[in-house]
C-alpha cells in the first residue's frame, strides 16, 4: 500500500510539475490578467497549495480504490484522464 501512494504521489506531482512549466513565471495571458476579477479572488499562491493538498490526498484515495473496487481498469483510465486534463489546463486556459 505505502508503495502504491508513493507511486501515486510521483504521478500526480509530476502532473503539477508539468503544467507548471506552463506558468512557472506566472501566468503570461494578458487575457487572464486583465479579467475583472471578484474582490475576494485569492492570490496565486493559494492554487499552488490547494492543487498539492488535492494531489496529496488523491495519492492517499487511489490505492485504497484499487483495492475495493470491482472495475479496476475504469478507474485507471478515469485517474489517466484527469492527468491528462490536469497537464493541459495550464497551456490551454492561459
Amino acid at each position: 500500500m505505502i508503495l502504491r501512494i508513493l507511486l501515486f504521489l510521483a504521478i500526480n506531482f509530476a502532473a503539477i510539475g508539468l503544467g507548471g512549466l506552463f506558468t512557472s513565471k506566472g501566468v503570461p495571458s494578458d487575457w487572464y490578467v486583465n479579467l475583472m476579477k471578484a474582490p475576494w479572488t485569492p492570490p496565486g499562491w493559494v492554487f499552488g497549495a490547494a492543487w498539492t493538498t488535492i494531489m496529496i490526498c488523491l495519492a492517499f484515495y487511489m490505492p485504497y480504490a484499487l483495492e475495493k473496487t470491482e472495475s479496476r481498469n475504469v478507474l485507471i483510465i478515469v485517474f489517466a484522464i484527469q492527468w491528462i486534463l490536469n497537464v493541459a489546463w495550464s497551456p490551454v486556459f492561459f
